[in-house]
């Protein structure tokens, strides 16, 4: 049974004493937000990534009753970025790395009473390696913790069905929208790409019949960007940002209330 919070229960998880974190971590979710620093177009900057997944985690934390505790752990800024290189630039993890990290740290929570463990992810080259890491902590290491990795974009898919565009690509209307919602001080309209004539090669040849395909050369020749940022707006933003905020909250406290196997 979850463990009922205090009034006006701190949920970041590094805010947190280490007696009171040793007193919630076995009644607790920990969420894990995990992102990128790594190129985003001509417009915007580096963070977009972490900045999605640690907003979203953080948000949807608000949004769980108090039934439900939930800890956001500081975010991991840094992902599997290899592709962008290339084309303007990354701090990259390879990802045999990469997952070794991730394990390291669920292990770790795990040792210290942890039950359930989220991995939100903000950065689509994560996502092979958060689902091994995911599957190694479970069937591997066997550490008694239910363990699940999702990216923030498959878990407000209902959202993203409701968009005028495609979603969420890079660098495009989604994420523009986005970082202009969160931080508007940062994106660079004048440098952003205007109404793209025909579907870049990143929006165009990455599935065939729903099966994602990788191309040898298809980010230099899209440099970099999914699609174009004329649609963007801060008001999309936010709408985005909200959506996908409540169904994370929905989602974790499905995950949270879900009995844990003998």
């Amino acid at each position: 049974m979850a463990s009922t919070p205090e009034p006006h229960r701190r949920y970041r998880l590094a805010e947190l004493t280490r007696v009171e974190l040793q007193r919630r971590l076995p009644g607790a979710t920990v969420v894990i937000p995990i992102g990128a620093t790594e190129q985003h177009g001509p417009h915007l900057p580096l963070l977009t990534d972490h900045l999605m997944a640690e907003t979203i985690a953080l948000r949807a934390a608000t949004k769980v009753p108090a039934s439900v505790d939930v800890l956001v752990a500081p975010v991991l800024p840094y992902g599997c970025s290899s592709h962008h290189i290339a084309v303007g630039g990354a701090l990259t993890i390879s990802q045999r790395t990469y997952i070794g990290l991730l394990v390291d740290l669920g292990e770790g929570l795990a040792r210290m009473g942890c039950t359930r463990l989220v991995f939100l992810n903000g950065h689509g080259g994560n996502e092979d390696a958060m689902r091994v890491a995911a599957n190694e902590l479970v069937f591997e290491r066997r550490l008694g913790m239910a363990v699940t990795a999702a990216s923030y974009w498959a878990i407000g898919q209902a959202v993203l069905a409701s968009l005028p565009f495609a979603g969420p690509g890079h660098a495009g209307h989604f994420e523009t929208s986005g970082v202009l919602a969160l931080r508007p001080d940062l994106p660079q309209l004048d440098a952003r790409y205007p109404e793209d004539a025909r579907p870049r090669p990143l929006a165009s040849m990455g599935k065939i019949h729903g099966i994602t395909v990788r191309y040898p050369g298809i980010w230099e020749a899209s440099d970099g960007v999914s699609d174009a940022a004329d649609l963007a707006s801060a008001e999309l933003g936010t709408e985005i940002v909200d959506g996908i905020a409540r169904a994370t909250a929905d989602f974790l406290v499905a995950f949270h209330e879900q009995p844990l196997l003998p």
